[in-house]
């Protein structure tokens, strides 16, 4: 085991003893024997709902992958996203990932170069959307979070934009069409070009992502309906989900494993959620994070769709 597996293992347990150590467990105990069962109708919901964000994602995946020459079916797409799902866990962090569906997009006969920067773009996204819906919560947490919290959120969704403001002024100022044509990374901005230019699949994918991530916000928040926390705070907690997500999604731990349960602690604790029931609202969370992918790849593992996308006769992808 490399040092790095190592640590973010480490990591992700010493997050789990601390949250651990400081709660009451005869309250999780309590809820573990008698309350969870009853719940089992909102772990399904919240199931279907992630089901629902994975589709949205494979749609957005299966259009950057088709933005090129190469065409794909959506099933070798739906394949190679799920592969990433199961890579993020197999591989202990999102990079892995990343890594595991551009090698299978590169497998099915996309050029490297391209389904490099389809893996990026479709990362980015995700991260597109979560800023933009954390922008929008943010007024909803005047009143719950502390001014300094909210500035630094506010320094980090300006930073943001102005990344993507610079991006677009240098893609509409000409230095990009100047500048594809010097250099070694020629190949790498023209493909860039090729998918900015492309403005009806940008817009389809932005509404893909917005609409992925907003099925994971409202499956969390069926799943927070068994947890019984404190009335009269749905917008606050529908307004941090997206920021708990961008926290949960930082590259260290286990998968996301501690991770997440720490931000879960502490950001819903200052809506007024015990330490109790947010450790196990992000347990569930991450839970269903496990299954759905799973459930929603087995029609196509249960058939020889599995064969044919392992195996193959596929064309070796282009690694100019």
């Amino acid at each position: 085991m490399n040092f790095k597996i190592l640590f973010r293992l480490s990591l992700s347990g010493l997050l789990f003893l601390l949250i651990l150590s400081q709660m009451d467990h005869q309250i999780l105990m309590k809820w573990w024997q008698s309350d969870h069962a009853p719940e089992a109708p909102l772990f399904i919901l919240s199931t279907l709902f992630v089901m629902g964000q994975i589709y949205f994602l494979n749609l957005r995946w299966h259009a950057y992958l088709n933005c090129g020459t190469v065409k794909i079916p959506f099933k070798t797409s739906v394949l190679t996203n799920i592969a990433g799902y199961f890579a993020n866990i197999l591989f202990i962090n999102t990079i892995g990932g990343m890594i595991a569906k551009s090698g299978l997009a590169v497998r099915h006969g996309i050029d490297l170069t391209h389904a490099v920067i389809a893996t990026c773009l479709d990362r980015f996204m995700t991260l597109f959307a979560l800023m933009t819906l954390s922008a929008f919560g943010l007024p909803f947490l005047i009143h719950a979070v502390d001014r300094k919290i909210l500035g630094v959120l506010s320094l980090i969704l300006f930073g943001f934009a102005a990344t993507v403001f610079v991006l677009l002024w240098f893609y509409r100022s000409g230095l990009w069409d100047r500048n594809q044509q010097e250099g070694r990374h020629a190949q790498m901005l023209t493909t860039l070009k090729k998918f900015f230019t492309n403005r009806n699949m940008m817009l389809s994918t932005s509404a893909h992502s917005l609409i992925a991530q907003a099925l994971f916000i409202t499956s969390v928040y069926a799943l927070s309906l068994g947890i019984h926390g404190p009335e009269g705070k749905t917008l606050e907690f529908l307004a941090l989900l997206p920021i708990l997500a961008l926290i949960s999604s930082l590259p260290v731990g286990f998968g996301g494993w501690g991770i997440r349960e720490s931000a879960f602690v502490y950001g819903l604790g200052l809506i007024g959620y015990s330490m109790e029931q947010s450790f196990l609202l992000s347990i569930q969370v991450g839970l269903v994070g496990l299954i759905a992918p799973f459930i929603y790849g087995l029609p196509y593992l249960l058939r020889n769709d599995l064969r044919d996308f392992l195996g193959a006769n596929k064309p070796a992808g282009k690694y100019s």
